[in-house]
């Protein structure tokens, strides 16, 4: 075997098990339909917060996350409007309770496994995701109304690029705003 085929069977080797090498994906799903809406490969420390403007208070709600090293989500921290209708009343251990300057609450220190999420995103309460520091990605924009399950995942590579060709021409790579109304 001559030298430059020898060097193009390494390279086909190196590509396809590149393909085939893990991931870990933080992903927010539509249920009951499956159809992955927001992917985004993670590293242990990477950071995101989910917020939304509380129905009652009428008021944000955030809650900051992180990946740990068994990728894992870990919330660890949260900023809220007061106690009350579902929000949180008592620290755990190892963590603190502060009053904002805006008059927020927040608990911080926290270190809490979230396995999985359901989040229930309506259009009316701005849920919004924030990872790292990209800009805002309002989850309603890429869902409609309804539930978005939220969790970390192994993929590959070739399942990422799938994933992506799926959705090329679909509603999400061009926004919701001229394909559906919520009205």
């Amino acid at each position: 075997m001559n030298a430059k085929r020898l060097i193009g069977c390494l390279a086909a080797l190196v590509l396809a098990a590149g393909g085939l090498w893990p991931l870990h994906v933080l992903g927010f799903r539509d249920l009951p339909g499956g159809r992955w809406r927001v992917t985004k490969v993670v590293a242990p420390g990477d950071a995101f917060a989910l917020g939304y403007t509380h129905s009652v208070k009428q008021r944000p709600v955030w809650d900051y996350y992180t990946v740990d090293t068994g990728f894992r989500i870990i919330q660890t921290k949260t900023v809220f409007p007061g106690t009350g209708f579902g929000l949180p009343s008592e620290v755990g251990p190892g963590e603190t309770h502060t009053l904002l300057p805006d008059g927020s609450d927040c608990i911080d220190g926290m270190h809490r496994p979230v396995p999985q999420l359901a989040l229930r995103v309506e259009r009316a309460y701005r849920n919004t995701l924030v990872f790292g520091d990209a800009a805002p990605i309002d989850l309603s924009d890429l869902a409609g109304d309804g539930v978005l399950d939220m969790r970390i995942h192994r993929s590959t590579p070739i399942q990422l690029t799938i994933h992506f060709l799926s959705a090329y021409g679909d509603d999400l790579w061009h926004g919701r705003s001229s394909s559906k109304s919520n009205s």
